[in-house]
């Protein structure tokens, strides 16, 4: 990951989900963390996009996510396991930002069940 891409991922993260904080490991991994209140149960999931900046952003970052919301839609490594209809990830145009909003998308509708 180069610095401008950082930079510009930072911004559009303040703007999509302005209480999300930037994470690095200098070398290792970079990401976005922050808290998202379940609609119906009211639970505080913790949850982490993150990538290793070797990787990214040619590959998508991993959605992690404390406690789950059900027991289905996870990966061996403890990953959320989703699809995106429609679309694949295209480093040159999406986001961290993107990958958050596929959890919170993912509390509301399983929050709760």
């Amino acid at each position: 990951m180069t610095r401008p891409r950082w930079e510009a991922e930072v911004r559009v993260m303040k703007k999509a989900f302005p209480r999300c904080s930037a994470f690095a490991v200098p070398g290792k991994e970079a990401g976005f963390q922050g808290y998202f209140v379940g609609p119906r149960t009211r639970t505080r999931y913790r949850v982490i996009a993150k990538a290793p900046i070797r990787d990214y952003p040619d590959n998508e970052p991993a959605v992690y996510m404390e406690p789950h919301a059900e027991a289905h839609h996870w990966m061996m490594d403890n990953r959320l396991c989703y699809r995106r209809r429609g679309h694949t990830w295209n480093p040159a145009e999406d986001t961290f930002a993107q990958a958050l909003a596929l959890a919170v998308k993912y509390i509301a509708e399983f929050d709760g069940t």
